[in-house]
This record gives structure tokens, C-alpha cells and sequence, in this order.
């Protein structure tokens, strides 16, 4: 289990998402989706594309739609003026969790986050950069 990093009632400083324990996780090059952005801790799941997944990664959807499952955490950021920003297949560096219990701070983006929300579900903010809370069980 991990440690408590932030006092209780103060703001969370964590930015974006990011591995508890880099024991719980292992960095992989993973191919990505081409011309999507995407900020260093971002969410990455499987790219859809009519009901077919592509064998690239993209932002990771509010709703997991069937198959575009999440795979990890992004290690570095893809702006659009890199070099390779129009590339599908780009590699870059994501955490990848090595079981499912595999722990991540994360920022809260939408909603309060509070003691009763422990061990709740939850989902991925549009972006893919925290959590929403206080999403009815979702």
C-alpha cells in the first residue's frame, strides 16, 4: 500500500498520474496514435478505430469502450511541434503496471476527492490527465 504524500485537507500536488512504486511498473517504447497531444502523466489506452483496435495508443477514453483498455502511464510529453508529432507508430516511453494492483497518484479533476471515496470507481477525465470523482459508481 502507499504512503500518504499529501496532509490531510490540503491540495493534492500531484501532476497528472504517476507510479506509486516504479517497482509496481516498468517503462516500455509503445507505438502512439498520429497528431494526438498529450502531457508527461497522461493515460494511454488502446486506440479504437471502427470497432478495430489500430495496435497504437492514444488518450485514454472517460468511457472504457469495449477493447480500449488501459494499458499505462506516459512518461513524456507529445506536443505538436515535435518532429514526429504527424507519425502513427511513434514510440514512446510509457509506465506500463506489471500486475493489477499496481499503484498511481493522480489528480483530481473533476469532483471532491474524500475519505468515503477510497477504493471507489472512478473514471478517467476528458484529457486524460486525472480522475472524476463522485461519478455514481462509475
Amino acid at each position: 500500500m502507499g504512503q500518504v504524500i499529501t496532509p490531510l485537507n490540503t491540495p493534492n500536488k500531484t501532476q497528472n498520474f504517476y507510479p506509486v512504486s516504479v517497482q509496481e511498473w516498468e517503462t516500455k517504447l509503445l507505438p502512439f496514435k498520429a497528431s494526438q497531444a498529450l502531457a508527461m502523466g497522461g493515460a494511454v489506452g488502446i486506440e479504437i478505430s471502427s470497432n478495430t483496435t489500430t495496435g497504437n495508443l492514444t488518450v485514454m477514453g472517460v468511457e472504457n469502450a469495449s477493447g480500449a483498455d488501459f494499458v499505462g502511464i506516459l512518461q513524456e510529453t507529445i506536443a505538436t511541434g515535435d518532429a514526429d508529432y504527424a507519425t502513427a507508430g511513434k514510440l514512446k516511453a510509457v509506465w506500463v503496471p506489471k500486475t493489477p494492483e499496481a499503484e498511481a497518484f493522480f489528480t483530481v479533476a473533476a469532483g471532491t476527492f474524500t475519505a468515503a471515496d477510497v477504493f471507489k470507481r472512478v473514471e478517467i477525465t476528458s484529457g486524460s490527465l486525472g480522475l472524476s470523482v463522485d461519478t455514481a459508481g462509475k
